[in-house]
C-alpha cells in the first residue's frame, strides 16, 4: 500500500499520524469490497451473487463504506507500525477521517502511546542517608510478653467481668413484646473494647447473673447510614480471666527449640535484628529510588497510567473482598478513587522504568538458578512440589514475572551498593514498626 505519512512525537509520549493512501489503494480496496458484496448478497428477484453491481452498490452504499474505511485504516496503520518499527503501548486512536471518494486519495489522523524514552541521568553514587533500625531491651521484652500473651490460658474466676476478660453467656434476643425472637446458649464473647454497646452492657456481671438490655447498632446499606436496635436477655454462664506463663526455661523449652530462658532470649534478639536490617535497607532503598525519579523526570503516558489504576484497583478489590462490579456501578464515585490513586500509579510506574533501564543499562539478569531458588523457596514454604509448581508457572507464564522482579531487586542492590552514604540515622524499631 502507497502512503504518505507525518508522525509527530506529541507530549507523554504519544504519537501522532497523519496519513493518505494513494487512490490507486484506495480504490483496489473499495473494489474488493464490493466484489464481496456482490458475491454474497440476497436481493430478491436475482440468485445469490448474480445481482447487477450498480443495485448492489446501491442497496449497500453504507456498508460498503464503512468496510472500505475499516481496512483502509487497519491495514496502513499495520504497515506504518511495521515500516517505522513503532511499539504502541495503547490501541490507536482515530482522530480525523476524511472523506472516501472514488478516484481520490483518503486521508485520516490517528494517534496512539508508546514507551516513553528514559532519560537516565544521574544515578549511581548517589548521595544518600543510611537508615538503621536499633534494638532495645523493650523491644525485646514486648517480644517475650506478646509470647506469653499468645501461650496464656483461660482460668475461670469468680469476680466481675471486666474489660479483657472472656465470657460465656446465653442470650435472647426480644421483640417488642418480650417475646422471645431467637436465642442462643454458651456464646463466648472476648470483652475487648470498652465503648462496643454489648460490652459496655456485660462489664461488671458476673458468673449467674442476667440482664435485659437494649443496644443499638450503626450499619451500611446502600451507602446509606442505617441503625440497628434489639433488645437482649442474657445470663453470664462463665467469666474466664487469661493466665500468662511464667518467663522461665520451662516456658523457653515449651515453645522452641531451646533449653533455656537466655537461649530463647538471644534467639529472639537475633531474629529482631535481622529484621531490622531489612527494614534499613528497605527504607534506604526506598529512598534512593524515589531520589532517582526525583533526578530523571520523564512523563508517563496517559494509558499506562489508566492500566496501572485499574491494576491497583483490583488488587484493593481482592484484599478487600470487594465486588468490582459494584464498585464501578457508582461511575462518580469511582472516577473519584481512580483520581485519588493517580499518583501513586505514576509512581509504581516510574519506579519500575527507570529500574528496568538502570538494570539494562548495567547488563542486569535474573539467572535461571536465581530463578528456580525463588520457586523453591515459595514451594518450601507452602508445601509445594518444586517441579509440579515450576510447570504450574511455566503453563501461566509467570515465569518472565518472577524473572523480572528478581532484575528489577537487582537494579535497587545496585543502587544501594553504589550509594555515598554520608550519614547515618537511627531510628527505633519497633515505632516503625506499628507504623
Amino acid at each position: 500500500m502507497k502512503l504518505l505519512r507525518e508522525a509527530k512525537k506529541e507530549p507523554k509520549s504519544k504519537v501522532s499520524l497523519v496519513v493518505t493512501i494513494d487512490k490507486e489503494d484506495v480504490e483496489s480496496e473499495r473494489e474488493g469490497i464490493i466484489a464481496e458484496f456482490i458475491k454474497n448478497a440476497k436481493i430478491p428477484g436475482f440468485r445469490k451473487g448474480k445481482a447487477p453491481r450498480e443495485i448492489v452498490i446501491s442497496k449497500f452504499k453504507e456498508s460498503i463504506e464503512k468496510e472500505t474505511i475499516s481496512n483502509l485504516l487497519d491495514k496502513s496503520l499495520r504497515q506504518i507500525i511495521k515500516e517505522d518499527e513503532y511499539y504502541p503501548i495503547s490501541d490507536p486512536v482515530i482522530t480525523e477521517i476524511g472523506e472516501l471518494e472514488p478516484g481520490k486519495e483518503f486521508s485520516f489522523k490517528a494517534e496512539f502511546d508508546v514507551m516513553p524514552e528514559i532519560p537516565l541521568k544521574e544515578y549511581k553514587g548517589l548521595k544518600a542517608t543510611k537508615y538503621i533500625y536499633d534494638i532495645s531491651d523493650e523491644d525485646l521484652q514486648r517480644e517475650l510478653d506478646e509470647l506469653r500473651e499468645r501461650f496464656a490460658t483461660l482460668v475461670s474466676t469468680d469476680r466481675k467481668a471486666k474489660v479483657g476478660d472472656y465470657v460465656v453467656i446465653d442470650y435472647e434476643e426480644l421483640d417488642e413484646e418480650g417475646n422471645v425472637k431467637s436465642k442462643k446458649s454458651n456464646q463466648t464473647i472476648l470483652l475487648d473494647k470498652e465503648d462496643d454497646p454489648l460490652v459496655k452492657n456485660i462489664v461488671g456481671m458476673k458468673v449467674d447473673d442476667e440482664k435485659t438490655f437494649t443496644i443499638s447498632q450503626e450499619y451500611e446499606e446502600n451507602n446509606e447510614k442505617k441503625v440497628y436496635t434489639t433488645t437482649l436477655r442474657v445470663v453470664v454462664k462463665d467469666v474466664k480471666e487469661k493466665e500468662l506463663p511464667e518467663l522461665d526455661d520451662d516456658f523457653a523449652k515449651d515453645i522452641s527449640d531451646v533449653e533455656t530462658l537466655d537461649e530463647l532470649k538471644k534467639k529472639i534478639m537475633d531474629e529482631l535484628k535481622k529484621d531490622a536490617e531489612r527494614m534499613g535497607e528497605e527504607k534506604t532503598k526506598g529512598e534512593l529510588i524515589n531520589r532517582v525519579i526525583e533526578l530523571n523526570e520523564f512523563e508517563v503516558p496517559e494509558s499506562l497510567i489508566d492500566a496501572e489504576t485499574e491494576n491497583i484497583i483490583s488488587g484493593i478489590a481482592r484484599s478487600y473482598k470487594t465486588d468490582l462490579g459494584r464498585l464501578r456501578a457508582d461511575r462518580e464515585k469511582y472516577e473519584e478513587y481512580k483520581k485519588n490513586l493517580r499518583p501513586r500509579a505514576i509512581y509504581n510506574i516510574k519506579y519500575e522504568l527507570l529500574l528496568s533501564e538502570i538494570a539494562k543499562k548495567e547488563g542486569l539478569e535474573a539467572t535461571d538458578e536465581e530463578v528456580d531458588k525463588e520457586i523453591e523457596e515459595y514451594a518450601k514454604n507452602n508445601n509445594r512440589d518444586f517441579n509440579t509448581l515450576k510447570d504450574e508457572l511455566i503453563k501461566n507464564n509467570y515465569l518472565n514475572s518472577i524473572r523480572y522482579r528478581i532484575t528489577l531487586n537487582k537494579a535497587l542492590d545496585f543502587l544501594y551498593n553504589t550509594a555515598e552514604f554520608q550519614k547515618e540515622e537511627h531510628l527505633k524499631y519497633r515505632e516503625e514498626e506499628v507504623e
